[in-house]
């Protein structure tokens, strides 16, 4: 190659060179506009967009910080600080003052002080109509409670359409204080009036015990104060409320948060404080008909999920927990409980437990049947209630208890066609556990069993109904039941288990494993554990939310119930092989290989 060609290859090669490095310039400077549009562009949705955002996320913070709220750049956001949805007429958010974020435990209590919040607080009525020993003493809070930060804000366009919401609870140091480490924190947001108004609140005894009230005889007919009829004994989806709840666990992660509805739960225990909350998941509240968050670790997504606040065992709330928790492995139903503290408004509300609730959901989880094919019953106060199934099914449940009833069980082929109707190891292991702990508030209340309603070829669905247990807050201690021979009882009070009883083969079974509950299941050693671990988590919680109520930490109350579990678990045993020789005698018992 010449000269001349070398020199004009060159020149060729070096334009090459340099157009190549131009066009990857070009290239790059694109891609780096893509990248840095990518990056921003949630920046500029969610300062100029529609959806709104908190410029913190909500939670737990140790210090004090300014809150900006972004979203809306054509647009008003509108917030408020008391729960209540924001409207056209509240605050408008000027992002040039953002809100000032710090522990609002010094601010004035609002709905802690409120003292239309049970017929409890009327202790001249109490006295005049009922037992002066019946007046819990509930006291409205003399010092600043536990508070919380809420903000609620909204969009709306210039015509007064609101464009979308968003809610947010800030807690601002809460590692100073006492009665929330190692344990879930709750908070409720809903507008104040669905919870406290004379005619819509739920919360209240409002305008319901009004009208009960003015008639006298109704105090005849109901002289117990926490039967009075109030607004937060109504029922049904008239009386559910819509509201905001945020979960955040024990290391104060948050685990939920989600717009859901709320009601009162409980039958007696509904004019008790604090009282039990049942939360609904339903798409008219957000996109999702489950809550979404595997709340109890179970692969599940509820649909509904419940505050619950003790039942009658409403200072202490240790019952319910312990025996669900040490029973899970017995082939009845349980649920699980995770203890927490609950937040109202944004002000401090009490201890209560985080727990599954009873429905074909549930049992559709457990159990792996169909939600269709699911029947329920609930009794309460000798009440048998459908509370899953048509109407038809409750047929079923009645066939099955006038069969063992009407039919002699000693014959074995009358035994034999009870036990195709119920699962009999269910049956046995639920009756002799009730037993065991002398619960008096059973086996006429608070009773549920299901089953399907027809045979799907699995394990569970069967036809045989099951048993479920619940509430096992009756008033009282263990220590006051330790010596009650509660065979004897429901031999009594329940006449299908009085007819198995006559079969030699029940009793058998029932006897066999009544002692190993007392022995296994709950063991002296089992149980303090148990208790061990409650006292060490829930003293504080308990002492704190004792106080809130009764001005009174009842802390010497709570070691003797500690005590007095300790006890009734430590004696019980000796106790039920007495009344198990009384009844069955001790020549029977050896016969049939049962041993103390």
């Amino acid at each position: 190659m010449g000269s001349k060609a070398r020199i004009l290859q060159f020149l060729f090669d070096k334009r090459r060179r340099i157009t190549i490095s131009a066009y990857t310039k070009q290239v790059l400077t694109i891609a780096a506009v893509i990248i840095v549009v990518l990056i921003a562009f949630p920046f500029i949705k969610l300062h100029y967009g529609n959806q709104l955002s908190f410029s913190r996320e909500p939670g737990f913070y140790d210090s004090p910080f300014y809150l900006s709220i972004y979203g809306g750049r054509k647009y008003a956001i509108h917030y408020t600080l008391d729960g209540s949805e924001p409207t056209t007429n509240d605050p408008v958010f000027n992002k040039n003052k953002p809100l000032y974020i710090e522990d609002a435990t010094t601010h004035p209590n609002v709905y802690s002080m409120r003292t239309d919040t049970s017929t409890g607080f009327l202790t001249d009525l109490i006295e005049k109509y009922t037992d002066t020993k019946d007046i819990p003493n509930y006291t409205a809070p003399d010092y600043p409670v536990d508070k919380c930060t809420v903000i609620r804000a909204s969009l709306f366009d210039s015509a007064g359409n609101c464009l979308s919401s968003i809610t947010g609870t800030y807690f601002i140091g809460f590692q100073e204080k006492t009665g929330y480490q190692n344990i879930y924190t709750a908070s409720i947001v809903t507008s104040p009036e669905n919870l406290f108004d004379d005619d819509i609140g739920i919360y209240v005894n409002g305008s319901t015990f009004d009208h009960f009230l003015n008639n006298e005889d109704n105090f005849s007919e109901l002289p117990h104060w926490p039967n009075w009829v109030s607004n937060y004994f109504m029922r049904g989806i008239g009386w559910e409320r819509e509201a905001y709840i945020t979960l955040f666990d024990n290391q104060q992660n948050t685990v939920l948060s989600q717009k859901c509805g709320i009601r009162i739960k409980g039958e007696g225990s509904c004019a008790l404080l604090p009282r039990s909350i049942r939360c609904y998941a339903r798409t008219e509240y957000s996109e999702h008909s489950a809550f979404q968050a595997d709340i109890f670790h179970e692969n599940s997504f509820p649909d509904k999920i419940v505050l619950f606040s003790g039942g009658q065992d409403n200072i202490f709330r240790a019952k319910d927990y312990l025996v669900h928790a040490l029973t899970q492995d017995l082939p009845f139903a349980t649920i699980d409980f995770i203890p927490c503290v609950l937040f109202l408004d944004g002000e401090y509300w009490g201890t209560y437990y985080i727990t599954e609730d009873y429905d074909a959901e549930y049992i559709h989880h457990h159990y792996q049947v169909a939600k269709d094919n699911i029947i329920m019953m609930k009794r309460n106060s000798y009440q048998d209630n459908l509370t899953a199934g048509i109407e038809d099914d409750r047929q079923l449940y009645e066939e099955m208890t006038a069969f063992i009833n009407e039919h002699n069980m000693t014959d074995s082929e009358n035994y034999n066609r009870a036990c195709d109707l119920i699962d009999i190891d269910s049956y046995i292991d639920y009756y002799a556990m009730e037993i065991y702990i002398a619960n008096v508030d059973w086996p006429h209340n608070n009773i549920a069993l299901w089953r399907t309603r027809t045979n799907d070829g699995s394990i569970y669905g069967d036809t045989k109904w099951r048993w479920m247990l619940f509430d096992i807050n009756q008033p009282g201690k263990f220590g006051d039941y330790l010596f009650l021979d509660s065979l004897t009882y429901v031999i009594g009070e329940d006449p299908v288990f009085a007819s198995l009883y006559q079969n030699e083969t029940f009793r058998r079974q029932f006897a066999q494993r009544l002692l190993y509950i007392g022995k296994e299941v709950f063991a002296p050693e089992t149980c303090n554990l148990f208790i061990d671990q409650y006292v060490q988590t829930m003293r504080e919680p308990l002492a704190a939310s004792n106080m809130r109520f009764y001005m009174d930490d009842k802390s010497d109350e709570f070691e003797q119930y500690a005590a007095d579990m300790r006890t009734f678990f430590e004696q019980r045993y000796d106790v039920v092989w007495d009344f198990l020789v009384q009844d069955m005698g001790e020549e029977w018992l050896a016969q049939n290989g049962i041993q103390k």
